[in-house]
C-alpha cells in the first residue's frame, strides 16, 4: 500500500500535502496522487515549493530510467508508482503515483468503511490470497480535517486545465469525469497506526474497493464524505456492468463513436447502448472496417488443401484433393450458428468443384471439372443437417488444417448425442467413415509421386526407435503404429481416422447420463479413440484463482515455492493441453493420420490444442501475421465463447452475471504459446512481451475483436469491425515486441517444431510475469551496468551482466545451450591430455630412479594408444 505523507511527519517540505483522487473516464478508473500546497497551489513536476536543486543530469538520468522500465513492459501501475523523484537531493523526494484498472476488467465494487480495509487488504486468509493491493490510502476519521479538505477542494479548482497533462492522457475527451477528493493523511503515523474512529462508527469514511478479473488485483481508496463514495459506487457499477444486451456502452464501442457517426452524416448520439426495437444493436455505420486477418478461402488455400495430389499409378487413386470447401449450407449461420460461414469436409461427401467454384482463393483449384456432382448439393447438405443434429450444439466434424502433400489433417467438433441407450447415426458414421478413407487415398497418392518420381513426396518414416525416443513411453503404444514406426499409409492397424476426445474418460461417460457422450468405435469404420484428461472451465477457474492467490499472497513461502505452484494444480493442465497438442502433431506429421478433436461443446479445449498443435506443424503461424490468423481461425470463427467466458460487462453475481459459466480458457492458451516461445524463441517472430500485452486485452474491452460469442455475433449483430478498433493492428504497430533473432527464412524451412516429449513437459514454468504482475514481491529484472551512472530504484538489483534480462523466464535459446556443451567438452578434453601426459611424465621418472632402462617401446606411451585413451576420456 501507499501512504500520503503530510506536514507534521517532518519529511516533507512545510506547507505542502498530499492529495489523492480518483477519476472515471468510460475505459478506466484511476486513483493518483499530487502535491499542493495549503493555499491550495497545485505542484507539477517542473514545480518544487522550498528547494531549488534541480539539476540536468539528474533530469537525464531519470528520463532513462522511465525508458528503461518501459522497455521492461512491466505492469503500467508498478511504473507509476515507482517512478523516480525529479529531485532526489531535496527533502521531499516527492512522487506522483497512479493505481489504474479498466472499467471492464472490474468485476465486482465493494462500498466497506475505510477503517476495514485494513484487515481485508492484510488477510493472508482473503479469497485474494493475503489481499496485496494497490492501496492508495486509507485515512480515519481524525484525518480528514477541516483544513484539508479546504485545501483539497482549493487543490481541485486548481487542478482543473493540468488534469491532462498530469494524468498522462488517461482521461477521454469525450467525457466528464467526477475527480472525488479523499483528503490528506496529515497523521500519517497515526493512519497507519488505524487511530481514530473506529470501523463501526457509522460516521466514518468510507471506502471503495475494486475486485478485478484479471489476476485477482485489488485497488482499494475512501472519501472524505458519504455522499462521494455513494456516488463513486453508483458509477462504478454502472459503467463497469452495463449488461450482455448494452455492449455499446463498452469503450470498445465508445472510442470509435464519433467516426462512425460521422460516416453515417449524424451528430454522435449520446445514449451508444440505445438498441433497435428487436433488442439487437442496429450496424447503420458507413465506417470503413477493420481488416479481417482469417479470410476463409484464402486460409485454406495458403494451407494448399485444395491443391491436386497428382496422379499416382495405383488404380482408383483419386488425383483430386481429398477436401472441398462448404460454401453455401451455413452461409447464413443456418447449419451451425457457432461456426464460420465457409468450412471444409471430405470431397466424397460435400461434392467435388468446378473451376469456378473452386477459384474463390490462391490455390483454389481448377483440377476437378471431372466431379459431375456439384458443391453443396440439396442431398448433400442434408447429410451435414444429420450429422450436426447428431452434436451438441450442432457442430459436426469440420476441417481446420491439412497438409498440402498426404492426407494429415485436423479436425474438430462436439460430443455425439449418444445417451445411455447408445443412439446412432447413419450420416455421422458415414461422414467419418469418408475422411478416413479420403485421407487414406492422399496418403497412397502421395506414396506413389515419392516412389514414381512424379513429384516432391513425403520423406520416408523415421524408425521406430527415433519415434519411441520421440515419446519418451508417453503413450507409446497409441503413438507408435506398426513395426515399422511411422504408417507409410496411415493405414497400419486398420486406423485410417484418430478421435482425441480431450475429457477425462470418466467425465465422458457421465456426460451419457445427459444424452451425450462419446463414439463407440465399433460403430466408426476405421477408428480408434483416446482421452487426454483435461479438466472442465470449473476446474481451469478454480486453478487460476488458485495460482494468482499463491503468486498475490506476500506471505507465501519462498522456500517451497515450486511445490506450491504445483500443488495448484496449473502447471498440470498446462502439461495436459501441451501434451495432447504435440500428440496431435505427432499424428498428423508422422503418422498422416486425420485426427478428430472434441471435448463437450467443442468450442474450450477444442479450440486451444488444434491451435497449438498447429503451432507445431505450420511455421506460418509462429510469425505475428500468422498468429493474429490463427486466433481468429480456431477462436472466433469456430465460436469460443469470450463474452461468457470473460463476462465482458458483468460483474460477478450482478447485472444477471453467470459466475458458472467464467473460465481463462484463453489466457490458458497464451500460457501454452508462452511456454513455446520461453523454450524455443528462435522459432517465433513474436517475443513473449507480445503475449503479456495480449493477455492483459483479454479483459480491458478497448478493442473489440475479442468480444462477443461467435463469428455470427461480430459480424451480423455487433459490427465489430465496423464499430471497434482492432488489437492486432495495435500489436504490430510495437516494434518491441517483435524477436530480433527470429530468422524467417530458417523457421520456415525447418517447418515443423516437433521436440521430444519429456523436453517440452520437463521444461514448463510458471509464467511469472502474468501471474505475478501484482504480486506483493519483486520480479524486476536487473539494471545492466550501462546504466550504473544514473540513480537506480531502490526496488531494483545490479546485474553483473552486460546484456540486460528482458523478461527474467526467458531461457536462453537451444543453440547456447550446444555452443556451452560443445565448450565443456573442449575443455574436459584438453584437461585428460594434460593428465595423461603428466602421467607419461611420472612413469619415466619413476623408470629412471630404478636404474631400468628407458625406451620407446617400453616407457612411453604411443601415440595411438594415447589417442584412444583421450578419446574415452573425452
Amino acid at each position: 500500500g501507499v501512504a500520503g505523507k503530510g506536514t507534521l511527519d517532518g519529511n516533507d517540505v512545510a506547507g505542502v500535502t498530499t492529495v489523492w483522487c480518483c477519476v472515471m473516464t468510460f475505459y478506466r478508473v484511476a486513483v493518483f496522487s499530487y502535491e499542493a500546497t495549503l493555499d491550495g497551489k497545485v505542484l507539477l513536476d517542473d514545480e518544487d515549493e522550498g528547494s531549488n536543486a534541480n539539476n540536468d543530469s539528474n533530469n537525464n538520468n531519470d528520463e532513462v530510467i522511465q525508458q528503461w522500465l518501459q522497455s521492461q513492459h512491466v505492469s503500467i501501475q508498478f511504473q507509476a508508482s515507482h517512478r523516480p523523484p525529479l529531485d532526489r537531493t531535496s527533502a521531499s523526494k516527492r512522487r506522483h503515483h497512479v493505481f489504474q484498472m479498466p472499467l471492464a476488467s472490474i468485476e465486482r465494487v465493494e462500498k466497506t468503511l475505510a477503517s476495514s480495509q485494513k484487515s481485508v487488504v492484510g488477510d493472508a486468509n482473503a479469497p485474494n490470497g493475503g489481499g496485496y493491493s494497490y492501496n492508495a490510502i486509507l485515512p480515519s476519521s481524525s484525518t480528514v480535517s477541516s483544513t484539508m479538505s479546504s485545501t483539497a477542494s482549493s487543490a481541485m479548482v486548481s487542478l482543473g486545465s493540468q488534469m491532462k497533462p498530469l494524468l498522462g492522457g488517461m482521461t477521454s475527451g469525450s467525457s466528464t469525469s467526477n475527480l472525488l477528493t479523499n483528503g490528506s493523511s496529515v497523521g500519517g503515523n497515526s493512519a497507519a497506526a488505524g487511530t481514530g474512529t473506529s470501523a463501526s462508527t457509522p460516521t466514518g469514511p468510507l471506502g471503495i474497493i475494486l475486485h478485478g478479473k484479471d489476476g485477482g488485483r485489488l485497488i482499494c481508496f475512501s472519501t472524505s464524505s458519504h455522499s462521494d463514495a455513494r456516488r463513486a459506487h453508483e458509477a462504478l457499477n454502472t459503467y463497469a456492468f452495463p449488461g450482455r444486451r448494452n455492449l455499446g456502452y463498452l469503450f470498445a464501442f465508445e472510442s470509435r463513436r464519433a467516426e462512425v457517426m460521422a460516416s453515417n452524416g449524424a451528430p454522435p448520439s449520446p445514449n451508444p447502448g440505445q438498441r433497435t426495437a428487436d433488442g439487437g444493436n442496429p450496424i447503420v455505420t458507413a465506417a470503413s472496417p477493420t481488416r479481417r486477418r482469417f479470410v476463409h478461402l484464402e486460409e485454406f488455400g495458403r494451407q494448399g488443401i485444395f491443391e491436386s495430389r497428382g496422379t499416382g499409378g495405383a488404380e482408383g487413386m483419386s488425383a483430386s484433393s481429398p477436401w472441398a470447401p462448404i460454401k453455401n449450407a451455413n452461409a447464413n449461420y443456418g447449419l451451425c450458428s457457432t461456426y464460420p460461414s465457409v468450412l471444409v469436409g471430405p470431397r466424397s461427401i460435400v461434392g467435388g468443384g468446378t473451376t469456378n467454384d473452386m477459384a474463390d482463393g490462391p490455390n483454389g483449384g481448377g483440377h476437378h471439372s471431372q466431379q459431375k456432382q456439384s458443391p453443396n448439393s440439396g442431398e448433400n447438405i442434408m447429410i451435414l443437417r444429420r450429422c450436426a443434429a447428431f452434436r451438441s450444439e450442432n457442430r459436426f466434424p469440420a476441417l481446420t488444417w491439412g497438409s498440402r502433400v498426404h492426407g494429415g489433417s485436423i479436425w474438430r467438433s462436439s460430443q455425439p448425442k449418444v445417451g445411455l441407450q447408445g443412439n446412432r447415426s447413419p450420416e455421422d458414421e458415414r461422414y467419418l467413415a469418408a475422411i478416413g478413407e479420403d485421407a487414406r487415398r492422399a496418403n497412397l497418392a502421395a506414396d506413389a509421386r515419392r516412389e514414381g518420381g512424379l513429384g516432391k513426396g513425403t520423406p520416408h518414416a523415421p524408425p521406430a526407435e527415433f519415434l519411441r525416443m520421440m515419446c519418451g513411453r508417453n503413450n507409446e503404444s497409441d503413438l507408435v503404429l506398426g513395426e515399422g514406426g511411422g504408417g507409410t499409409s496411415g493405414s497400419y492397424s486398420g486406423c485410417t481416422l484418430k478421435i482425441m476426445d480431450m475429457r477425462p474418460k470418466s467425465a465422458a461417460m457421465g456426460n451419457r447420463t445427459q444424452g451425450y457422450g462419446y463414439e463407440n468405435t465399433n460403430n466408426y469404420r476405421g477408428s480408434t479413440i483416446n482421452f487426454y484428461g483435461i479438466g472442465n472451465i470449473h476446474a481451469v477457474r478454480d486453478a487460476y484463482q488458485k495460482v494468482n492467490a499463491l503468486c498475490l499472497n506476500p506471505n507465501t513461502s519462498d522456500f517451497q515455492w515450486m511445490q506450491l505452484v504445483e500443488n495448484t494444480g496449473w502447471p498440470s493442465m498446462i502439461r495436459l493441453i501441451l501434451s495432447a497438442s504435440w500428440q496431435t502433431a505427432f499424428h498428423v506429421h508422422y503418422n498422416r493420420l486425420p485426427v478428430l478433436i472434441h471435448c463437450s461443446h467443442g468450442w474450450d479445449r477444442t479450440s486451444q490444442v488444434p491451435a497449438l498443435a498447429q503451432l507445431l506443424l505450420d511455421p506460418h503461424y509462429r510469425t505475428r501475421e500468422g498468429f493474429s490468423t490463427l486466433v481468429e481461425k480456431d477462436f472466433l470463427s469456430f465460436g469460443h465463447p469470450f463474452h461468457t467466458r470473460c463476462g465482458h460487462g458483468e460483474g460477478r453475481n450482478e447485472q444477471g452475471g453467470d459466475e458458472g459459466q467464467l473460465s481463462p480458457i484463453f489466457l490458458q492458451f497464451l500460457d501454452c504459446v508462452f511456454q513455446l516461445v520461453n523454450q524455443f524463441p528462435d522459432y517465433f517472430e513474436f517475443n513473449p512481451r507480445y503475449l503479456l500485452l495480449l493477455s492483459e486485452h483479454v479483459y480491458s474491452c478497448r478493442f473489440g475483436t475479442l468480444l462477443c460469442d461467435s463469428e455470427r455475433e461480430r459480424e451480423v449483430v455487433a459490427g465489430t469491425r465496423q464499430r471497434t478498433y482492432c488489437i492486432w493492428k495495435y500489436l504490430d504497430s510495437i516494434p518491441e515486441l517483435v524477436n530480433p533473432t527470429f530468422d524467417r527464412a530458417a523457421s520456415d524451412g525447418a517447418g515443423i517444431l516437433l521436440m521430444p516429449l519429456p523436453m517440452l513437459m520437463r521444461n514448463v514454468a510458471l509464467w511469472t510475469d502474468r501471474y505475478c504482475m501484482y504480486g506483493a514481491k519483486s520480479t524486476m529484472p536487473c539494471v545492466p551496468p550501462s546504466l550504473r551512472h544514473a540513480y537506480p530504484p531502490i526496488y531494483v538489483a545490479k546485474c553483473p551482466t552486460e546484456q540486460p534480462l528482458i523478461l527474467h523466464t526467458v531461457r536462453n535459446s537451444v543453440e547456447g545451450t550446444l555452443q556451452r556443451a560443445m565448450e565443456d567438452v573442449e575443455m574436459w578434453r584438453e584437461t585428460a591430455l594434460a593428465a595423461l601426459q603428466e602421467v607419461k611424465e611420472l612413469k619415466k621418472k619413476e623408470l629412471q630412479v630404478d636404474g631400468g632402462i628407458v625406451g620407446d617401446d617400453d616407457g612411453d606411451v604411443s601415440k595411438t594408444n594415447e589417442e584412444d585413451t583421450v578419446k574415452d576420456a573425452s
